[in-house]
């Protein structure tokens, strides 16, 4: 039987062009959805939502954001932001970054939150 852990290790065999390939697809997959035509042999909406139910730490949301930590931090205490505090840590929500990032994308470029 096939294993994801037999492809991986098949997949390091490959030529570095070839492995780039792969890596191209399955990034492209993850973003884009699978192609029309695709065999649906990934469930990426139930994948990205599990993701999706896991709350993002400070620094988790800051990379994810592509902002420095501490930008974010700021963010969260003027409310431009909004997150949760336990204790001293702040939890995002990962639906709710999500919406303000593409909020926040024009003509590819990101602008200020």
């Amino acid at each position: 039987m096939l294993t994801a852990e037999k492809v991986i290790k098949e997949i390091c065999l490959l030529p570095m062009e070839e492995r780039k390939k792969v890596a191209w697809h399955i990034i492209e997959f993850g973003i884009k959805g699978l192609h029309p035509d695709a065999p649906e042999i990934l469930d990426i909406k139930g994948w990205q939502d599990e993701i999706a139910r896991k709350p993002f730490n400070l620094k988790q949301a800051a990379e994810y954001l592509g902002v420095s930590s501490v930008t974010l931090r700021r963010w969260v205490k003027t409310g431009q932001v909004s997150a949760h505090k336990i204790g001293r840590a702040y939890t995002f929500d990962v639906r709710y970054l999500k919406k303000l990032k593409k909020a926040n994308v024009t003509k590819g470029r990101e602008k200020q939150i």
